[in-house]
């Protein structure tokens, strides 16, 4: 704010709640300026707000209370920054006109989420926990699949283990995709049941203390065909060169071609339709990002995934995916699922 115009700050968005004053519920706002700081709720979670952000006053929302002018007004806001990238359009236009006493509203997303993006030694340590409890629930649950077990009972079993070791929750919707479905990147699970001699395409993370984890792995039942296994080989050394080979000062683009190139080159260019990673912290998807297209630099600090596939219609598809912590000299694996060689 001290490097901008803007008197107030209006956060929106349920990531940068919890980031910034450590608020769990799900019906809050943030108005912070340089003479305060409030967590706007209603009668739900006063109590827990209170107990959550000791920092922040309390203001609670009332029936018939034009709560944003009576706030903007006590501060005396004339300019205010917002996330456009999160607030609906027909909220942002209903506050604009019932405080008309703000002259002017801008959009504020990139600098409210610019912190989020280098992660301090307290957040890697909370998401190193939150990747044990994922990793540490992949190699119990992949020890018991079975042939005529169904993508929803795996499922299942995924996200109750994960939760019997601590997670608060998935981080995510896990997808479970066998045989044929895992040319599908985002399956949903369904009925459909394990056969024998076919791949199965885990995707799966857990929320713990409020960061997230990201995990795939692609095993198989049976003796793996030799299609499957160039497969499965090409998308493994994709991954690992560009675990391996990644730069300070390499942009997100940079480092999805290194993967990228090695899928082209084996011949499966057109069936590697998606970017090679996303960072991940309070957000399963937020910055860096890492694909064709991303121009971010990769720094020190910044934690995301890298995780190449392969996706083949009515055969099914290989994705290997690990969250790494990119570091001084390069990438630091975070991920330590078994992950098997074919």
């Amino acid at each position: 704010m001290s490097n901008s115009d803007l008197d107030t700050v209006f956060i929106s968005s349920k990531e940068n709640i919890r980031y910034f004053s450590g608020f769990t519920g799900t019906f809050a706002f943030l108005i912070i300026s340089d003479k305060k700081a409030l967590i706007v709720t209603d009668s739900r979670y006063t109590i827990r707000a209170t107990e959550e952000c000791p920092n922040f006053e309390i203001y609670q929302i009332k029936s018939g209370i034009n709560w944003i002018e009576n706030i903007t007004k006590q501060i005396g806001t004339k300019i205010l920054g917002f996330e456009g990238e999160n607030l609906a359009v027909n909220m942002l236009e209903q506050m604009k006109s019932k405080a008309p006493n703000v002259s002017e509203w801008k959009d504020f997303s990139d600098p409210v989420t610019q912190g989020r993006v280098i992660k301090s030694e307290e957040e890697v340590d909370i998401i190193k926990r939150t990747i044990n409890i994922s990793d540490s629930a992949f190699n119990e649950v992949s020890k018991v699949i079975t042939i005529g077990m169904t993508e929803k009972e795996i499922a299942w079993e995924i996200e109750k283990t994960m939760r019997e070791l601590g997670a608060e929750s998935p981080s995510f919707d896990t997808i479970v995709a066998s045989g044929v479905n895992g040319a599908k990147p985002h399956h949903t699970p369904t009925d459909k049941k394990i056969e024998d001699n076919e791949g199965i395409v885990i995707d799966m993370g857990a929320k713990y203390e409020g960061y997230c984890s990201d995990l795939t792995r692609t095993i198989y039942i049976g003796e793996p065909s030799k299609k499957f296994k160039e497969v499965y080989s090409t998308v493994h050394r994709a991954q690992l060169i560009a675990i391996e080979t990644a730069q300070p000062d390499m942009t997100g683009e940079d480092l999805d071609a290194l993967a990228r190139t090695v899928i082209s080159n084996a011949g499966f260019g057109e069936n590697f339709g998606h970017s090679l990673g996303h960072g991940v912290g309070i957000a399963i998807h937020e910055n860096p990002t890492v694909g064709p297209t991303s121009k971010n630099i990769i720094k020190p600090g910044m934690i995301y995934t890298i995780e190449p596939g392969i996706y083949l219609e009515n055969w099914g598809g290989v994705r290997i995916e690990d969250m790494m912590l990119f570091t001084d000299s390069g990438n630091e694996i975070l991920s330590h699922a078994i992950k098997e060689v074919f």
